[in-house]
């Protein structure tokens, strides 16, 4: 039986997580994420994959399965469950994550389905085992897949800790058992160029309370909000060090909220305080539990930066705690913000983290322990996924192979070929909900860059419209008596009919080309427009 993976998202970036397993009779989806803001894309909030492709095999889809509730792996759902109303599959903090996602949607799933550590479901051709993993985020899987007497280890994103704050040991035991028997493993190689071997979270906590009792005044403390060992961290340093903790920003609430729900966090009565009793404690009591560890505009942290939160205005006794990774794009929104918390005397400390993805020993223990066939990184740059091949080559772990968002790899009698099939982005305006394939979003770049003229042309006149930037009085001139006297010729050599308003577009864009190396996009509206609409 030929099984074959797409890869719609998620390879040679970070985010954008989807990829479609399949068999001649069934397939599946795994993950279904949105890709992170980046500065350079002027009015996009995100980006999801396209998924036309899935039309082609609407029919044998059985479900989604989600490793993990991060957006980059739950994000584009409300925008996929539009098209494929599909039963999904996800550990019980993913799920809740997912239904608070959707809420505001009128699309849902065919079922929500809460599934657990070594629980196996099957779906068509697809008998698939959850193995619980260490991450950033609770209830993250290694899916174990079976299909006609083969198999296939997808690992979502995962870190390897001997004592997690939540959660199990990572599970090389259960993973010793397949060694040897694993067709393909589909790795998560983020974090390769990590050559160190990093502490477990739990040691991040003598740090944290150094820093709570060193500082003078009010510590600012922000990281992902799906964080929750990290959370768990902050509540029993504010418990050593007496201070009280403020919860700012709604995602951080809505996760601490499920997390008790989940009894993955236990936090002391009185503990947490709300904003309008800030004045009954002095600075060096506080804790702000802060989102915005990205610089996110309108994240609570980036008010605050700005100075936009009367009762959080910064002080020279502040300090901000930065404790997570950058991701790739948001670097000179962050710069940003920690600029500003200098500029009114805050003090920045930064580093204090551990992440959420394995270093390139652990990558390479998970690969020796299933020894498998052929191992494919995925959940990286293209840099991620070279290095990770190069050191798999040298070191006959296995048989790397390379892959980019839109190859399909198929297996078959011990062998696999790589084909492309037809994927793109679509890029998400949240404001109106715009959505963008690529070429509207290369007429977006395109009018960002150069700008627009309208060129109203009619026999008597020619006015011309910019938007974007200014014409000055002469050039205004020029280009109109430029117009005109190209008309004029043009009329004198030819007795055709030709496109008026084409011609003059490509006259215009001729102009500005040759004279300014500037190619706006040029309408052109002519007395017979006006005729119509009158």
């Amino acid at each position: 039986m030929k099984f074959s993976v797409t890869f719609l998202g998620g390879v040679g970036e970070i985010g954008g997580n989807c990829y479609l397993y399949e068999t001649e009779n069934s397939a599946i989806i795994v993950d279904c994420g949105l890709k992170f803001f980046q500065s350079e894309f002027i009015g996009i909030d995100f980006t999801i994959p396209d998924f036309k492709h899935l039309e082609s095999v609407r029919e044998k889809l059985k479900g989604v399965i989600i490793t993990h509730g991060h957006e980059d792996h739950i994000g584009a759902l409300p925008y996929f469950l539009k098209f494929f109303p599909l039963p999904i599959y996800a550990g019980s903090y993913a799920i809740r994550l997912i239904k608070h996602k959707i809420a505001q949607s009128k699309y849902r799933p065919k079922s929500f389905n809460t599934v657990a550590d070594g629980e196996t479901i099957v779906l068509g051709d697809f008998q698939i085992n959850f193995l619980e993993v260490n991450h950033s985020i609770p209830d993250s899987f290694f899916l174990i897949m079976d299909v006609d007497n083969k198999r296939y280890i997808h690992c979502g994103d995962f870190r390897v800790e001997k004592n997690p704050l939540i959660g199990k040991p990572f599970p090389f035991e259960l993973l010793e058992k397949y060694k040897g028997n694993v067709e393909a493993l589909f790795i998560d190689c983020t974090n390769v160029f990590n050559t160190s071997t990093e502490e477990d979270e739990s040691n991040l906590l003598e740090k944290f309370v150094d820093i709570f009792k060193n500082s003078k005044g009010r510590v600012f403390f922000t990281t992902f909000s799906t964080n929750i060992s990290r959370i768990k961290l902050v509540i029993e340093a504010c418990k050593i060090t007496g201070r009280k903790l403020l919860v700012e920003g709604n995602a951080f609430s809505k996760n601490i909220n499920i997390s008790r729900e989940l009894s993955y966090l236990q936090i002391p009565e009185n503990l947490i305080i709300p904003l309008e009793k800030i004045d009954y404690y002095e600075p060096e009591q506080l804790c702000i539990l802060i989102t915005g560890c990205q610089g996110e505009p309108n994240s609570s942290l980036f008010k605050v930066a700005m100075m936009e939160r009367k009762k959080l205005k910064i002080s020279p006794s502040d300090t901000f705690v930065f404790s997570s990774t950058i991701i790739p794009g948001n670097e000179k929104n962050l710069n940003r913000v920690i600029n500003e918390i200098y500029l009114h005397n805050g003090k920045v400390i930064r580093g204090v983290h551990i992440s959420g993805h394995a270093t390139q020993n652990h990558i390479l223990n998970v690969i020796q322990t299933v020894s498998p066939k052929w191992t494919i990184p995925i959940h990286g740059e293209i840099a991620h996924q070279r290095l990770l091949e190069k050191i798999i080559d040298e070191k006959k772990l296995s048989n790397p192979i390379f892959v980019k968002n839109g190859d399909k790899i198929t297996f078959s009698n011990d062998e696999y070929w790589i084909s492309p099939i037809p994927t793109g982005t679509i890029y998400i305006d949240q404001r109106g909900g715009f959505e963008y394939d690529e070429e509207l979003f290369k007429e977006k770049k395109h009018l960002s860059r150069d700008g627009m003229i309208i060129v109203f042309y009619t026999k008597n006149r020619v006015m011309l419209e910019t938007f974007g930037f200014r014409l000055t009085d002469e050039l205004d001139i020029k280009i109109k008596r430029y117009i005109n006297d190209s008309m004029e010729k043009l009329k004198e050599i030819t007795d055709e009919d030709f496109d008026l308003k084409s011609t003059i577009s490509s006259l215009v864009r001729r102009y500005f080309k040759k004279n300014f190396e500037k190619r706006p996009i040029v309408k052109t509206i002519t007395q017979e427009d006006f005729n119509e609409f009158i």
